[in-house]
């Protein structure tokens, strides 16, 4: 075994799960759908080829004698977990989120996908369900002080190269990673965190208010909620995705922002002018970290002002500094942000961050196996890390929507009007992004 100290993001995560029931809400999932004459055995050889390049995944997380620490074993396996598909009938055609008839399917691998893992062993577990003879779900639950959406990328283009060597096809050809995500953990915590980085996150936090009630209405919430949670989704159909982007253009950002600031208009309808949303930043800065598989990535806070008397173009364009200002800003942790990697509220609840957060993936992989259909099937989350956390992703020329969000604190209808409502706001901004706040406000309170 070697051991290094976890990374900031990891250590983080670890001592929150610590504290936390289960299902985890760190628990992740990436789901298959595959048709086509799979070549079991060879899907076995890819993956454990994958397993051995990615030193985190065969790695044990737990308390050394200097702090937390991961545990990498050389010789560490993610068997693969084969079984009979234990839901009902899968749906025939193209997978695509947001249609009901999916229901079965979403929540069997939601409910495989809440099965505890045990990190001192491993932080990954693989499925594979038989579903007829050319018919499987490939699940891979993983934790997720082990991945981030840039994980998720190798482990389409790897697995598929990996597969198709296995299957008689070229050679993979994939150069091993350059150091170990523990080796990065060392190298981070030796160059420490800059004061200078720490005085703009004191000065940018200080005076922002909690937030106090979430969209769709008005309607003061607990500090505190349970884990529980469900999924909502929808799409952003192409001819709206074609407006944003112009309009994101025309702005001089980026949709994420554009976006990103619909949700705070969303927000601030039913708070103060003052609204903080999450944001994910990435750490992968370095050309030695482009091909390590591990969480690299954190959720930070972006503060928004939206006075009712300004427009929405100038508070956009607020908006973009402010999210300038935090990527030069990004090499504090989260954790840090709330006291130290110690305080679990500045994780899972804290004051800044424990509400809102919106996730932009602009460039979706797909899986590739030859002679196969993947499908990439999007699982709701296993608990709730935040209030509402919705992700938007690239398809086509527009985006699917889906939101997890907590039981304790949206209905059903409440979570699918909150959607309505930031569709609202971005339809109408992308047409005049010169509409005034006070007319988007006056327009999420007529959606119905």
């Amino acid at each position: 075994m070697r051991e290094f100290p976890q990374t900031y993001e990891q250590e983080a995560l670890w001592i929150a799960d610590r504290f936390l029931g289960d299902p985890s809400p760190f628990l992740e999932t990436w789901a298959q759908r595959i048709l086509g004459p799979l070549d079991v055995p060879a899907l076995e050889r890819a993956l454990a080829a994958l397993v051995a390049r990615h030193a985190v995944l065969r790695s044990g997380f737990g308390l050394g004698d200097d702090g937390p620490v991961q545990s990498v074993d050389p010789a560490g396996t993610v068997p693969l977990e084969r079984l009979p598909w234990p839901g009902g009938d899968l749906p025939g055609g193209d997978l695509r989120d947001g249609e009901p008839h999916h229901g079965d399917l979403y929540d069997t691998l939601r409910r495989a996908g809440q099965r505890p893992l045990d990190l001192t062993v491993s932080p990954a577990r693989f499925t594979l369900y038989d579903r007829a003879p050319d018919e499987h779900v490939l699940l891979l639950q993983i934790h997720h002080v082990a991945v981030d959406d840039a994980s998720l990328v190798l482990l389409d283009r790897e697995l598929s190269a990996l597969y198709s060597e296995e299957t008689g096809g070229a050679p993979a050809g994939l150069e091993p990673p350059a150091l170990l995500l523990g080796e990065h953990a060392v190298r981070a915590r030796a160059a420490g965190i800059a004061p200078a980085d720490l005085a703009f996150w004191a000065d940018f936090l200080a005076g922002a208010p909690a937030l106090t009630q979430l969209p769709p209405r008005p309607r003061p919430l607990a500090a505190r909620r349970g884990s529980a949670c469900d999924t909502v989704r929808t799409t952003v159909p192409a001819g709206l995705g074609d407006a944003v982007r112009a309009a994101a253009r025309a702005l001089r950002t980026t949709p994420h922002v554009l976006m990103s600031t619909c949700m705070a208009v969303t927000a601030a309808a039913v708070n103060s002018e003052d609204v903080v949303i999450g944001t994910p930043v990435s750490r992968r800065g370095e050309p030695d970290l482009d091909g390590v598989f591990g969480c690299l990535t954190d959720l930070l806070p972006v503060r928004y002002r939206v006075p009712a008397d300004a427009d929405f173009a100038a508070v956009c364009a607020a908006a973009k500094r402010r999210s300038l200002d935090v990527l030069r800003h990004r090499n504090v942790p989260y954790a840090r942000l709330g006291g130290g990697v110690g305080r679990t509220r500045g994780v899972l609840s804290g004051q800044h961050l424990g509400r809102i957060c919106l996730v932009l993936d602009q460039s979706p992989s797909r899986l590739e196996l030859p002679g196969l259909r993947c499908e990439r099937v999007h699982v709701g989350g296993a608990a709730a890390k935040f209030d509402w956390l919705q992700y938007v992703v690239a398809d086509g020329g527009g985006w699917d929507v889906r939101a997890d969000y907590a039981l304790d604190f949206f209905t059903p209808d409440e979570a699918a009007l909150f959607l309505r409502q930031w569709l609202t706001a971005l339809a109408a901004a992308s047409a005049d992004p010169g509409v005034p706040v006070r007319d988007l406000f006056d327009r999420l309170a007529a959606t119905a």
